[in-house]
């Protein structure tokens, strides 16, 4: 294949001269100096070996060699401003892919927008329920990029970084009539069965959630939502699950309030893994994503 002689600057100021007949027209459309015009059309010819204009008429004529040469010109035009444009769409075709580690208790609609709108910066979220402990594991190997977890009240690894991105609510839940008084005593609480939704909660948090002297423990939602309508017994529940809705079931009011029952999600992340300008992208949409989350799941 012969070398390319030709610059798509002199090109381009050919075909400008051919469509406004003067040097002078086209170096104000080209927003060039007649002179550099003129030089870009002569070193053009001269590479050709063979005139493209009759300087002899005014305004200026193409040459038989001219016309013919002046049509490719334009579709050559025409090619290079699509690839300019393509060439310009490039980064925004080049999508990221990151691993969100996330536990029981965080919202499923929140996940939903955060990962819709990090699709539409083409950041593609994997998401993957599950403990902890095994996501720091994954986050501090590489094989998970963040974590979004309840916070604890101990040190975390000494390589992350952790941001609160807002705190969920938990309230009572139980079959309608379960509990024959309202508001209910904590006695009553206690001498009922517990229906306890998560397993492999780490300790603190299982003490926390658990506040009857008997439990039944379920880890689906689906055979949770028949125990209660059964009146298997009762359960603490973060409030984005919207129980309510559920057939049969009321949240339940308890003498001693609402007090205490929230608790803080954060999200953690390895500041020298791969990826970081995405994660940090993530990290600053989730808490005004998190505060939009109060619709309850459908």
């Amino acid at each position: 294949m012969k070398p390319i002689r030709f610059t798509l600057a002199q090109i381009d100021a050919f075909a400008c001269v051919c469509e406004s007949g003067t040097l002078t027209a086209a170096a104000k459309k080209l927003k060039k100096d007649r002179t550099t015009v003129s030089e870009l059309v002569d070193y053009l010819e001269l590479d050709l070996g063979y005139s493209l204009f009759n300087r002899t008429t005014r305004p200026l004529t193409l040459t038989a060699e001219g016309q013919l040469l002046y049509r490719q010109a334009r579709l050559f035009l025409q090619e290079a401003q699509s690839f300019g444009q393509i060439a310009g769409q490039i980064p925004q075709q080049i999508n990221t892919q990151l691993t969100l580690c996330y536990d029981a208790f965080t919202p499923r609609r929140f996940l939903l927008r955060l990962a819709d709108s990090l699709k539409k910066q083409h950041i593609h979220l994997d998401l993957l329920l599950t403990g902890r402990e095994r996501a720091e594991q994954m986050i501090e190997s590489g094989a998970a990029d963040m974590g979004i977890f309840q916070a604890i009240n101990r040190p975390i690894n000494a390589r992350f970084q952790w941001r609160s991105i807002g705190a969920i609510t938990l309230a009572l839940y139980a079959k309608e009539g379960f509990f024959p008084t309202s508001p209910v005593s904590l006695l009553s609480l206690a001498s009922s069965v517990q229906l306890i939704p998560f397993v492999g909660l780490p300790e603190h948090m299982a003490q926390r959630l658990q506040i009857a002297d008997r439990i039944q423990r379920v880890n689906e939602l689906e055979m949770l939502q028949l125990l209660l309508a059964q009146g298997f017994g009762w359960a603490l529940l973060p409030t984005h699950l919207g129980a309510e809705s559920w057939p049969g079931i009321s949240q339940i009011d308890a003498e001693f309030g609402n007090t205490g029952l929230t608790h803080p999600l954060v999200a953690l992340w390895d500041p020298g893994q791969k990826n970081q300008p995405a994660i940090l992208q993530s990290l600053s949409l989730m808490p005004a994503i998190f505060r939009e989350n109060e619709e309850p799941l459908s």
